[in-house]
Order: structure tokens, then C-alpha cells, then sequence
């Protein structure tokens, strides 16, 4: 049978068609600019979920309940151990110090936590059908670090806000009935997962955080024992940033059999803390991160992309007003679906979106060349973006996407380096597809010489211009362990 020029061009095409569909594995999504994260459905669980968290809620505005009004649906209350508040019938001051404050509750003066709690369940009675909150009440003891939140003190607190509060909780309990009997309730959590929004709408998740200054692990076990069957609030010990197995496994300081009825950690945001929340999305457990990573502001674009993008339930925002809500928040809703980003990609330039940046020749040495091919999917290719903001290659984490002076100029070469915290290889990722290096204040992009869509080429930096050959697709890829911290 003869063959037509025409048809061997079409059966060129479907044989580059047929390649393209081979390389391009069924875990793969596209993102492509400008990136948004995906918002809740009915049928998503709360552990699915990501939230962002206004850092001390109650000292940042006029009106806590402002911040429920602008879309917030997490919120923290510090309280102290102050006197004998358990005989108070609004519980114990709502304060960051020693001295009770005025928390922008109810109260016309000091607010104590029952006023802001009933400022919280006006508003649910008003909004039956909000999405579930999440209530972070935090123990402050580091104005008397000796005495304050002794285990009786946080179990009497549990009761305390179980008898006040109670009809508008979904409660630690009620999540123990929806798990079954089990030995390992993590495990069972892991493959049963929380809820579903349309089962808790109209809810609230009360979460204990803090506690004994130097001892808050061992007397949130110590409290555990003592409330066993009437445990209301969630217990939500301290996790090291960078310790992926004390979710799961044990934790620091509480034995290994409860720690299997954990189902929270609270995290200080530190170099890889990524690789904890990964394991605290997998487990389905919550993962609460305050505090910042690298050179990053917590409100950032890129460290919330971060914080989303590696699983992090609640993220804790250091910002002072309802009002001062982010610009780019229509890309990243207040509450939207966690790891709907990616942490772990390819990176395709959008004017070719079949190339990829690539290891030369898997070179992982200090030097080694970082250039365009085409995508194949190696781990030559693949990068996880890192707390700080760094792009390390799934075939050696011991090594960082950098460039090859130190100080950014126009057509600086990238290529890889060892890890060592500098400036030149940290990326702070744009909603538009960019990426900027910090450093010379993030003037400098990742780009595409001359926007050539050849093979081969290595890629540098030069000044951020939003031309086309500096913005990139990313594919998501499967997660791999991370080492060489």
C-alpha cells in the first residue's frame, strides 16, 4: 500500500499524540496560570479542608465577629490561667499576658472566653448553614510558667467550654462514634477520614492548643486519661516543624498507645515543616501552623501557596484587620480544598508546555546544568518547593535550583547547588506563573532565553517583565521522602 505524504503526517501526529498521552500519568493535573485553589464541596471532608486563621483573632479588630462576616471561618482566643475562673460563669480571661483585656467581645470591658464565645454562637445562629469553624482556644502560661495549665486545669477547661458551648460542637466524642471501635483510631482515621461539610454545617471544632510552658505534651496525655468518655474539645499537642513521624507515630512526650488518639498537631512553621504536613494530610489528621518559614511574611501569596500545597489544615496569619484581606485572594479563597495546589511538579514554560526543566544528564553536583527538555517524566524533573521556598530535584533533595553568580543579573545561568540558605535559591511563586528569587527583593525571574521552545537550552534569570517566557505551567507528581535536610 502506498503512502501519501498527508498520511504519514497524520500517522506522525497520533504516534507524538500517542507519546504525549504515555508521559503524561494519570496522577498528573495541569496548573496553569493564574493558579487558584479549589473550593469545598457538599461531599468534601473536614480534613480535606484548609483554613485560613487569623493569628490572636480577638486583639486584631473592632468586632471578633468581623472577621466571620469577611469569610474567615477560623478563629483564635487566648485565655489565661488566671485566678479561679473555673467558678466564673464565663470561664476563664481572654488575654495574651498576665492582665485580662478587652478582646473586642461582648463585654464592656475585660472579656472572658464565654463572651466571646457567645459572640461566636450569635453569628452561627445567624448563619445555621455556614461552613463548620474551627475554634482555637490557646493556653497561655508564660507569664507563671510554673503553675498555669496543670492537666487538672485542662481537662476542667474542656468541661467547662463542653457545658457552655456544647450544642453548637462537633466533639471529640462524637468523632470517636464516627470512627467505630478501634484500637488505632489514627489508622481507622487514616482510611475513614472526618465528616463531611453537609454533615457539619452550622458547626463549630473546638481545639485546644498550648498549655504548660515546657510540659504541654505530657499533661495533654495526663488530660486525655483524666477525661476519658467525656472529652469534648480537640486535644492538639506541639509537633516539631520538620518531625513527619509524630504524626504517624508517637509523640514527643505522650506514650505510643495515645498517641493514637491524637488527631491534631500544632505546629511552629520552620525549615521542611512541608514534609510534616504531608504526613498530617495523608493521616487525615489537622495540622495547625503559626509562626513563619524562611524570608517569608505568613501572609504571602507564596507561603500560603506553600502551606496549602503541602497540607496544612489551619494557616495562621499574622494580619491586623478583616479589611486587609490580600488582593490575590480570589486565587486562594479563605477556606478551599487542601493540596489543591501543588507542592511536588514539573515546571513547563507556558510557550511550550511539552518542555520541562531538567537535570542535564541526572548531573546532581554543584554546577550541574538546568536546561529544557522534553517532559519524560524522571526525577530529573520533578521539584518539591520547599517551606522556604526552595526548588529541590526529586533525584537528589540534597541540592536546590540556584543560579551561577550568587548575585542576580541579567542572564545568570541557573543550575544546581548544595542547599545552603542563601538568597539566590529561594523562589517566591506569583498567581501569574512566575517565579521570582529573592534575591535583590525578588526583582529577577526564572526565564526562558529568547523564549526558544528548543531542546537544550539552560534556562537563567532576568529582570521580571511578565513577558511570556516567564511564566510556567506546573504538573503535579506523587510525593517522594524527603532527605538531606
Amino acid at each position: 500500500m502506498k503512502i501519501t505524504r498527508l498520511t504519514f503526517v497524520y500517522i506522525r501526529a497520533a504516534f507524538f499524540l500517542y507519546l504525549t498521552l504515555l508521559y503524561q500519568p494519570s496522577y498528573a493535573k495541569e496548573f496553569i496560570p493564574p493558579f487558584e485553589a479549589s473550593q469545598p464541596s457538599e461531599s468534601s471532608r473536614l480534613d480535606e479542608l484548609y483554613y485560613i486563621q487569623p493569628h490572636n483573632t480577638y486583639k486584631n479588630n473592632g468586632v471578633l465577629r468581623d472577621w466571620l462576616n469577611a469569610g474567615y471561618r477560623a478563629i483564635e482566643l487566648d485565655v489565661i490561667d488566671r485566678g479561679d475562673w473555673e467558678d466564673e460563669a464565663k470561664g476563664p480571661y481572654v488575654a495574651h499576658g498576665l492582665n485580662p483585656m478587652n478582646a473586642n467581645c461582648r463585654a464592656e470591658d475585660n472579656d472572658r472566653l464565654g463572651d466571646c464565645l457567645d459572640d461566636i454562637a450569635a453569628w452561627m445562629d445567624n448563619n445555621p448553614n455556614a461552613l463548620p469553624l474551627l475554634i482555637f482556644v490557646d493556653m497561655k502560661s508564660s507569664w507563671d510558667p510554673a503553675s498555669a495549665w496543670k492537666h487538672d486545669e485542662v481537662a476542667e477547661l474542656d468541661w467547662w467550654i463542653s457545658n457552655y458551648f456544647g450544642p453548637k460542637m462537633f466533639t471529640y466524642q462524637e468523632l470517636l462514634t464516627h470512627l467505630g471501635n478501634s484500637n488505632d483510631y489514627r489508622e481507622t482515621l487514616k482510611m475513614r477520614g472526618w465528616p463531611t461539610v453537609s454533615s457539619l454545617r452550622g458547626k463549630a471544632i473546638v481545639i485546644l492548643t498550648g498549655g504548660h510552658k515546657g510540659d504541654v505534651n505530657h499533661r495533654m496525655e495526663q488530660a486525655m486519661n483524666m477525661m476519658s468518655g467525656t472529652q469534648s474539645t480537640f486535644l492538639c499537642p506541639d509537633i516539631d516543624a520538620a518531625d513527619a513521624s509524630e504524626f504517624t507515630g508517637t509523640i514527643d512526650a505522650i506514650s505510643a498507645t495515645n498517641s493514637k488518639r491524637f488527631f491534631c498537631g500544632n505546629v511552629k512553621a520552620g525549615d521542611h515543616y512541608q514534609v510534616t504536613a504531608n504526613a498530617a494530610s495523608d493521616t487525615k489528621q489537622l495540622m495547625h501552623l503559626w509562626h513563619s518559614a524562611g524570608d517569608f511574611a505568613n501572609t504571602d501569596y507564596a507561603a500560603t501557596w506553600i502551606a496549602i500545597a503541602h497540607g496544612v489544615s489551619a494557616i495562621g496569619w499574622d494580619i491586623s484587620s478583616a479589611t486587609n484581606t490580600p488582593r490575590w485572594i480570589e486565587s486562594i479563597p479563605l477556606v478551599g480544598v487542601r493540596r489543591s495546589l501543588p507542592g511536588y511538579f514539573t515546571i513547563r514554560p507556558s510557550i511550550s508546555t511539552e518542555k520541562c526543566l531538567t537535570v542535564k544528564r541526572s548531573d546532581y553536583s554543584n554546577g550541574g546544568d538546568l536546561i529544557q527538555e522534553h517532559c519524560s517524566d524522571t526525577p530529573a524533573q520533578r521539584f518539591v518547593y520547599t517551606a522556604e521556598g526552595q526548588l529541590r530535584p526529586a533525584g537528589n533533595n540534597k541540592y536546590c535550583v540556584d543560579f551561577n553568580t550568587g548575585s542576580a543579573d541579567n542572564g545568570d545561568v541557573l543550575h544546581l547547588w548544595d542547599c545552603d540558605g542563601g538568597n539566590s535559591e529561594k523562589w517566591q511563586i506569583t498567581s501569574d506563573g512566575r517565579f521570582k528569587n529573592r534575591d535583590k527583593d525578588y526583582r529577577y525571574c526564572m526565564d526562558v532565553p529568547g523564549a526558544t521552545t528548543s531542546s537544550g537550552v539552560q534556562w537563567k534569570i532576568y529582570q521580571c517583565n511578565g513577558n511570556e517566557n516567564q511564566k510556567f505551567n506546573l504538573h503535579s507528581v506523587p510525593d517522594w521522602h524527603q532527605s538531606s535536610f
